[in-house]
């Protein structure tokens, strides 16, 4: 088993400082916003790498799915700002608490704008498709991450330089979801034209992204087919997240089917980032779950297993350790039986580590984050089929192979955790049991009601360390936008204090004259939806 002593390598915060001066000179003052440790320039294939790590590891793997996850009782909070999340204690309407999360998505968005200017107007770029075509799919991916936690929230205006580098807007305007969403469409549909049905390739003097693209770029020749089954998974979660909005449910219901076919066969074609190594790379959770130890298992979430007979509990959960030391695994164990977990209660649990059980997906060092995954795409399917109506069948075979590549994808998590941290073997399944608890468990309940049984599997599947808690959150206010109460949460608290969204960062609270004029006091998060689940903004 492998023993850490040091963290500071686990996690990377940036920060924004403040230069105040007394007196000035001109020179001095032109300096301001330029940062001289960092280069002006650099190919833009260099910055895929970084705007891909960066996409998962923060915008997918960090803050927005661990609140999330927390929101939505894939886990419990009993420590420090989790804790106060759980309890509704000032955490989700504070301005400073998804400010790192804040910084890190604008960054992609930034970096990802400069990409495709670079594709398009500099020299030694320009032919470098597949290279824009991946920062236009990442910058679609970022835009609907802001606009689906913010709802109304700087775009436009973001990420937009000046000749000499700096930001061309200091105070970027709100634009509405609306918009926002019109420019993730937009920037997915340029981004299959470029990629060429997949054929496409780099011509650029500056050379072809190739394996710079951590996400796909190991397998060079297959490299733009995936990227645009990608773009098209895509565009079915975002298709069915403005379902709602629709002005012709049944046609954007038949489309999702169509970006469903394009989009991947089975999971090795799935957008994950599986570069953890257990070493200087580590899966978001784990590293904060390290740090914090501030989760513990969710009495929700478990409840729903057991009603089931689903054999992912108790396996994928480990018992309190009696010798305190669970968060380092000391006598910690995978449990064997539901009430050995000793589950948290959601909404009211003790502040106190080590006192619960917990997920063994907090412990998984080395599984990957997903920013789309192959089950995600069959529960899509099986969602649009339920509400199409008439092809029952299809639709229940689309939602067992969902449910059984969700086995699989925590499967490998269980066996993470087990192998890297609690230094043995994990007990788990195999596609045969996850076969036979559809036949028996899940089949019947869908028979009687498809589409909730539909979206509780999804919503099963996406606990794990995967950072697909978010897409549970937005599918929860999507749903509830509908008033559709398929998936049920059990925290007393959120008669009157479920988030309907996310609070703007501190920076630009501060920083910005509208941003801080949209966020008041932040107790708009109780009471407005976003646009997309019915809200105005």
């Amino acid at each position: 088993m492998k023993k850490y002593k040091s963290i500071g390598k686990l996690l990377a915060v940036s920060f924004f400082t403040a230069v105040i001066a007394s007196a000035c000179t001109e020179d001095a003052m032109d300096k301001v916003n330029k940062n001289p440790n960092n280069p002006q320039d650099a190919p833009a294939k260099f910055l895929i790498t970084d705007l891909g790590v960066s996409t998962a590891f923060s915008t997918v793997g960090g803050d927005f799915s661990l609140y999330s996850s927390v929101y939505m009782e894939h886990e419990a909070g009993i420590g420090n700002q989790l804790y106060r999340a759980e309890v509704r204690s000032g955490e989700p309407t504070t301005a400073t608490t998804y400010n790192n999360a804040w910084i890190s998505v604008y960054a992609n968005i930034k970096n990802a704008k400069i990409v495709i200017n670079k594709c398009q107007e500099d020299p030694s770029e320009k032919g470098n498709v597949v290279t824009e075509a991946i920062a236009r799919i990442l910058l679609a991916y970022n835009g609907a991450v802001v606009a689906d936690v913010f709802g109304d929230t700087p775009f436009s205006e973001t990420g937009i330089l000046n000749p000499d580098g700096t930001p061309m807007y200091m105070q970027p305007k709100i634009d509405s979801q609306e918009s926002i969403y019109k420019e993730v469409m937009q920037n997915l549909d340029d981004a299959i034209t470029l990629l060429k049905d997949g054929t496409a390739e780099d011509e650029g003097l500056s050379g072809a992204v190739g394996s710079k693209d951590l996400i796909y770029g190991s397998d060079p020749d297959a490299q733009a087919g995936l990227w645009l089954k990608t773009a098209y998974a895509l565009k079915a979660r975002y298709t069915m997240r403005l379902l709602n909005k629709s002005a012709n449910q049944t046609t954007d219901l038949q489309n999702i089917l169509t970006y469903v076919s394009k989009s991947f066969t089975d999971a090795s074609e799935e957008c994950k980032l599986d570069i953890y190594d257990g070493d200087s790379q580590l899966n978001p959770l784990w590293a904060f779950s390290y740090s914090r130890n501030s989760l513990a298992a969710s009495e929700s979430l478990i409840e729903k297993f057991a009603e089931r007979n689903d054999p992912r509990a108790p396996r994928s959960f480990t018992q309190p350790d009696p010798s305190g030391n669970v968060a380092y695994g000391g006598g910690a164990k995978q449990a064997t039986t539901i009430d050995a977990i000793k589950v948290a209660p959601n909404g009211t649990p003790q502040e106190l580590q080590n006192n619960y059980g917990m997920s063994m997906a907090s412990w998984a060092m080395t599984a990957p984050t997903q920013l789309i995954s192959y089950h995600e795409v069959k529960f899509l399917e099986a969602e649009a089929l339920c509400r199409l109506g008439g092809r029952t069948d299809d639709a229940k075979a689309a939602l067992k192979d969902a449910v059984v590549a969700a086995f699989s994808n925590l499967e490998n998590t269980v066996a993470d955790a087990a192998r890297n941290w609690l230094g043995g073997k994990a007990d788990f399944l195999g596609n045969a049991v996850a076969e036979a608890y559809f036949d028996n468990e899940v089949a019947p309940l869908f028979a009687a009601n498809p589409l909730k049984e539909t979206m509780i599997q999804k919503y099963l599947a996406f606990f794990g360390a995967s950072g697909e808690s978010l897409e549970a959150y937005n599918d929860y206010r999507r749903m509830k936008g509908a008033n559709e109460n398929l998936v049920e949460l059990k925290n007393p608290l959120n008669s009157n204090r479920f988030p309907l969204r996310f609070g703007y960062g501190a920076d630009d609270v501060l920083a910005n004259v509208a941003i801080k004029e949209a966020f008041g006091d932040g107790q708009y998060v109780y009471s407005e939806p976003v646009w997309w689940a019915g809200g105005s903004r």
